[in-house]
């Protein structure tokens, strides 16, 4: 829809990985280097890992590119299997015909295929992509692929590609025996914010033809800032910002159109300090109303608790109110019940003499 008013050719932020808009930030570079050297020198297992969205499936497409025709490639993009399942998986993607469906006679047929392609001197890659994913079955089985070998080389090479969590998983007490086995491994990371602008001018010249800057300085800044670096929310950002351009027919995009098209993206500002698992819209407003009102509850409990009050005086003789002393032996006491307030007419009366009790009787 934009692409005609700003010059384009085709859309320069989509979202699929397609290795002509691959921009090697410095990690990119590393990990595609690393990538190739552990390759061409025949390690059995490789692994990259990076956030989501850092570029781990766009490198991969690059180094399927960059390895020629001498190579077989088994490429798993759903691990959500079994360990039987995971065989027939890569069987099937090698073109291996088999007549048995039993655990067994798949790994035969893996087997003689290996050998047959290690006489040809063609090399033979498993990439397993979203690897974090791997039941521990099924990585167990991964493991025995491994095993796979000739006296110098190994038969099979095993690129894993994941998130973080497949850092964790290999750490793990249970997979120390894979995780040993792993010659070469990577670790991607964000773009820096020089890193960001570069990256979308390069995207916008391949998308162009031409160099082109729709995008001002203060507006690659928020992008950066606002994405973390992380490309495919650069990608997200960079396209709403440019549709709301081109519905606006603004021709230059500012820091307010990107700010603008991250709260149209699923509030993108709120979500980005939370906690993986809890970035979801509303959960912020939820959150903090919850809080406010545990708060409010507390203040009011407190401030109508009960106030502790000393205990009540205990009579005495001197408590005596003049004029309800009743005739008799003994004179009357004040009840604690009723206040010792003075009558209309009482005249004050004189403390008591220390050995005895004034009483008035009455007159007739």
């Amino acid at each position: 829809m934009y692409t005609a008013f700003y010059g384009l050719r085709e859309k320069p932020f989509a979202l699929s990985p397609d290795p002509r808009f691959l921009f090697l930030a410095q990690s990119h570079r590393e990990a595609l280097a690393h990538l190739l050297y552990g390759i061409e020198q025949g390690e059995g297992f490789i692994a990259i890992t990076g956030e989501v969205g850092t570029g781990k499936t766009t490198l991969c497409r690059t180094l399927l590119q960059r390895l020629g025709g001498d190579s077989e490639v088994a490429f798993v993009f759903n691990p959500k299997l079994s360990g039987i399942e995971l065989l027939k998986t890569i069987n099937a993607e090698l073109g291996i015909r088999h007549d048995g469906e039993s655990q067994r006679e798949l790994n035969e047929a893996l087997n003689r295929f290996l050998l047959e392609k290690k006489r040809e001197s063609r090399r033979v890659l498993l990439i397993i992509d979203e690897a974090q994913n791997l039941e521990r079955e099924t990585l167990e089985q991964v493991r025995l692929l491994s095993n796979l070998e000739t006296e110098t080389s190994k038969l099979i090479q095993i690129v894993l590609l994941g998130q973080p969590e497949l850092d964790a998983m290999l750490e793990s007490s249970e997979l120390r025996q894979l995780e040993q086995r792993i010659g070469v491994r990577w670790r991607l990371r964000s773009l820096s914010p020089s890193e960001t602008r570069e990256y979308v001018k390069h995207r916008l010249r391949v998308a162009a033809g031409a160099p082109i800057e729709p995008f001002s300085a203060a507006a690659l800044r928020e992008l950066h800032r606002l994405s973390g670096g992380v490309p495919r929310v650069v990608n997200v950002l960079a396209d709403r910002a440019l549709l709301a351009g081109y519905v606006a027919r603004a021709r230059e995009i500012g820091p307010a159109r990107v700010r603008a098209a991250a709260n149209e993206v699923r509030g993108h500002r709120r979500r980005r300090w939370l906690p993986r698992g809890l970035a979801r819209p509303g959960l912020v407003d939820v959150s903090l109303a919850t809080a406010l009102i545990v708060c409010a509850g507390l203040w009011l409990w407190l401030s109508r608790a009960p106030q502790q009050e000393p205990p009540p005086p205990q009579a005495s003789v001197s408590d005596v109110v003049p004029g309800s002393v009743g005739a008799g032996p003994e004179p009357a006491v004040a009840s604690p019940a009723i206040e010792a307030t003075p009558l209309p007419d009482a005249q004050p009366v004189s403390p008591p003499a220390p050995t005895s009790i004034e009483t008035g009787r009455e007159t007739g």
